[in-house]
């Protein structure tokens, strides 16, 4: 099978066969991974994963194309689950932003407590001292509950195939992948987060390959993901292609999107086709907007 590279607006296809191991489970995949034969491979598919990855097959993974010459691979873990079939990624994503509220509210509460200080009227210094201090309590106390319940989720996390193998590319001493297809894989905005965060310390390395093509296609990321992938833009260098086709996205979860390539000066393709709950001459309003301000990337919506 051949590789086609899309990197920036170039399609170099390389002479080299992806390494297909398929439908097959976490012991088999393993047991085909051979670092002494990476050489012969431009890139490794373990799509239809049988069973759930472990760090185990992540270490494999990282081992096989860290041995790969230089110039990078391409790993493809497509349309195998890496999700944990709960709602616990929802549930943090929730809380995570629940407690960044609370904590607004604590301050606020504070604020109103030392300025009653100032009121020249006993009774209404004394109402505004108590007010503070009783949304203040409110505010502790349920973030004493959120933080409770986030040291639960944090703890299933970890045991999620996402986070073992997003951090697992994180801890590899050099990293060798240059694009990753994570297309229909059961990802949430809370793993996509973690994600990001990996590409952009990968980016930040003084050596090894920097992730230049991201594929996430058919995963329900909704308009809650395209913040997380609009940060992760603006403060990219490195990557040139990113894939987001039929992600459940309205036409606020595009023009939040492409405002992250306003700064962004490396993305050459952006692909956010087959989003059929976005309104196309609403997602070209704000694609031409910022057009203005990038004009060198390729977006995609038709």
């Amino acid at each position: 099978m051949t590789m086609i590279a899309y990197i920036g607006d170039s399609r170099e296809a390389s002479s080299k066969p992806m390494l297909q191991l398929s439908g097959l489970a976490c012991k088999d995949v393993l047991n085909s991974l051979d670092p002494q034969e990476a050489a012969g491979f431009c890139g490794v598919e373990i799509a239809m994963l049988s069973d759930d990855l472990d760090i185990e097959l992540a270490e494999g993974l990282l081992e096989f194309c860290s041995a790969v010459p230089a110039g990078g691979i391409c790993l493809n873990v497509v349309h195998t689950d890496l999700g944990s079939g709960t709602e616990c990624e929802q549930r943090l994503f929730e809380l995570t932003a629940e407690r960044k509220v609370r904590e607004a509210e604590k301050v606020w509460a504070e604020k109103l407590k030392r300025e009653s200080s100032k009121e020249k009227d006993f009774a209404a210094a004394a109402a505004k001292r108590r007010k503070g201090q009783e949304n203040i309590e409110v505010s502790v106390a349920r973030l004493v509950e959120i933080d409770q319940d986030l040291d639960e989720l944090e703890k299933r996390k970890l045991q999620t195939s996402w986070y073992v193998l997003f951090s697992q590319v994180q801890a590899a001493h050099r990293n060798a992948i240059r694009e990753i297809n994570l297309a229909n894989c059961g990802l949430h905005a809370t793993g996509l987060g973690f994600l990001t965060q990996v590409l952009l310390d990968l980016e930040n390395r003084a050596e090894g390959s920097k992730v230049r093509w991201l594929t996430l296609d058919g995963n329900e990321l909704t308009d809650t993901g395209m913040g997380v992938l609009a940060s992760f833009l603006r403060l990219s260098k490195e990557i040139e292609g990113l894939q987001v086709r039929n992600v459940g996205i309205t036409e606020q979860g595009v023009s939040e999107l492409v405002s992250g390539l306003v700064t962004n000066r490396s993305l050459r393709m952006l692909d956010i086709r087959q989003n059929g709950l976005c309104a196309c001459e609403s997602a070209q309003s704000a694609i031409a907007g910022v057009q203005r301000f990038n004009t060198a990337v390729e977006i995609r919506v038709t």
